[in-house]
Order: C-alpha cells, then structure tokens, then sequence
C-alpha cells in the first residue's frame, strides 16, 4: 500500500475528506449544470479584474471557566470578527474588528456581568446542559458576530467571502456572498458522485449542486461545489488534499454558476502554501494574516486570565 501526506499540519483540526457521512444524500439536488457530472474548468480572471472583495473571519478565546456555589458552570469567552478589503489599492483591514466577550451558562441561571479590570463579559443564555455544549456555543457566538459584519459589508459591486459556512440570522443580503469551508468533516454528495472529488485538479470544480438548509441546521438553502487549490509540491499529497467546499445564498442557479467560476480563480489565486503555512493550502493567504490581527485586538489570553485570577480572588 503507498501512502500519501494530508496537506495540513496534524496540529490542527485535519480537512478529512470521507471519514463522515451525512444523512442528506437524498436531499442534495444535483444536474443543475446537466446531466454529466464531471470536473469543470473555468477560464481564469485576472486579479485585475476582480471584484471588490471583502474577506470576513472570526476567532474565539476561552479565557476561563468558572462556577457558581452550586457548582453550575459557565464561560468566559471573548470572540472576535473582522475583515480585510481587496481593492485596486490592494489588501488592507476594513475597519475596526468587532470584538465580543460574553459570560455563557445554561438556561435558567440568574446572572449579572463580570467586570474583570477594564473587561465586561456580558451574560448570555445557552441550550447547554453540560460544560462540553458550553465549549461548542463559543462558535455560534463568533458566527453570530461574522454574519453580522457580513452584511454590513455587501454591497452593490462587491463580494462578500466568508471563512466557514455562511451562517445567517435573517434574511439572505441581496448581494453576492460566498463562504468556503476548510474542514471537511462531511460530504454531503450521494456515493457515486464522490469520487469525482479525488479526480479533481488545481483550478478545476465540481458543478454544483443544492443543499437545504433545515438538513444542516440553517435556515436558507444554498449553492455549492468543491474546488481543487494547487499544492505544491504535489507528489507526496493525497488526492482529497486541497479540497474546499463552496457555498452560496443567490436563488438563481446562473447566479451560482457565475460565481462557482469566479470562485475558482480567487481561491486558487489566493491560496496559502505548505512552506510558509501548516493549514495550507485552504487557509487564504490573507486570512491567516487577518486572524493574528484579531489576536491582537482580543488581547493577551495570557494577561487575560491572569487578571480574572487577581479579580476572582479579591
């Protein structure tokens, strides 16, 4: 058996491409691009003639857990989202990123703001019974605030791209919007169209294909397809390395074609490489510069957590 590398630093939270299942292999809508489903190689576009793009991420803190005297558990948690612009005067921070720190406990719960120094941590109630449940809606708080800096972002000719799945509270924007998942803990195609997905090249796509939302626990349905990034060098790679699943909110499908192609060129442009980047090649050259700008604006953990300490003992 000849075994080949996964693209990413073990490190992190692996792009695992067939590990899992989902149960919506009936509820996928495919043949929007005909009958044949093979690889689509779109014409490339230049970076001069993109779009203005806003690229939109997030990061999250647990800066301590604490409990009350009845032994109930809670979070303090900070979050954060920003995003960077690219324009014809190049990539550059679009604004001052929002910054969220939030006292998450259960349900039920009587609780008023922390004060550590010159921090508020803001309550807010969860549907979480356990501290592990706690730990997974520290995510939803960052997606919250990503969605909402998202759609103050688009706008009449530009293009919004978000790092993970396009999580919305209201209504779609009227304007274009992408998101672009880096971890592939799930494929959502039937069996027999997975394989295309290894046979896939740099710069080429899968047509794409509709999934519902109340399948994956959202609220609208959406576009989607897989692109195959450049990964250099090559050989010691497997074939799902590179692999990003894409996703859109337009209603009509020669909308999602437009940008199903577009997409090709911006992400494969844009992708990091395996020598300067353990995610590579799906962590976004800009992005990963945009998430240690966030770590920034977060504040020290380590500062952090020594000050709840000093606060929590007076």
């Amino acid at each position: 058996m000849k075994w080949r590398l996964e693209s990413w630093n073990p490190d992190y939270a692996l792009p695992q491409v067939g590990f899992a299942e989902t149960p919506l292999h009936e509820e996928v809508k495919t043949g929007i691009e005909g009958s044949a489903w093979e690889a689509k190689r779109p014409a490339r576009v230049a970076p001069a003639d993109w779009p203005v793009l806003y690229l939109v991420d997030g990061r999250q803190r647990v800066d301590a857990v604490v409990a009350d005297p009845q032994g109930q558990r809670a979070i303090l948690a900070t979050v954060s989202a920003g995003a960077v612009v690219r324009d014809g005067e190049g990539i550059r921070l679009a604004g001052k990123p929002k910054v969220r720190r939030v006292l998450l406990h259960p349900e039920g719960l009587q609780v008023e703001p922390i004060r550590i120094g010159d921090l508020v941590y803001e309550p807010e109630a969860a549907r979480a019974t356990d501290l592990h449940k706690l730990y997974g809606k520290v995510t939803e708080v960052m997606r919250r605030l990503e969605a909402e800096l998202a759609m103050e972002l688009c706008d009449e000719g530009c293009l919004v791209v978000m790092d993970g799945q396009i999580y919305l509270t209201g209504q779609p924007p009227q304007h274009p919007l992408l998101g672009y998942t880096k971890t592939l803990s799930g494929l959502y195609l039937p069996p027999e169209e997975q394989g295309l997905l290894y046979q896939l090249r740099a710069y080429e796509r899968t047509p794409i294909f509709r999934l519902p939302g109340y399948g994956i626990g959202r609220r609208v349905d959406v576009f989607s397809w897989y692109v195959k990034l450049p990964l250099e060098p090559r050989a010691p790679f497997h074939g799902g390395a590179g692999l990003m699943r894409v996703e859109t909110t337009v209603s009509e499908p020669y909308e999602a074609r437009r940008l199903a192609d577009f997409s090709v060129s911006l992400l494969c442009t844009m992708a990091s490489s395996p020598a300067r980047d353990p995610r590579a090649p799906q962590n976004l050259i800009a992005v990963g510069a945009l998430e240690m700008l966030l770590g920034r604006h977060m504040g020290s953990g380590e500062v952090i957590r020594r000050t709840i300490v000093r606060t929590l003992l007076g």
